[in-house]
């Protein structure tokens, strides 16, 4: 998996992420939003095994280097 966005920043002199690249599509936004805020509320997992999860996860992807 890639962690750099084919899509260009949304915003003007700001770099490509996922907030920057995601401000193209309000809805698309707003349901990413959604669903991320669910995940980290609901559910069987214990909020700090998901951010050691989080943090593995962008370690192995590269994600922030």
């Amino acid at each position: 998996m890639s962690t750099t966005p084919r899509l260009a920043s949304s915003v003007e002199g700001k770099g490509q992420n996922i907030r920057t690249v995601m401000g193209h599509s309000p809805k698309v936004r707003e349901a990413f939003d959604g669903m991320y805020a669910t995940l980290w509320s609901k559910g069987e997992a214990p909020v700090d095994v998901k951010e050691l999860i989080r943090l593995r996860n962008a370690r192995v992807t590269g994600c922030g280097l």
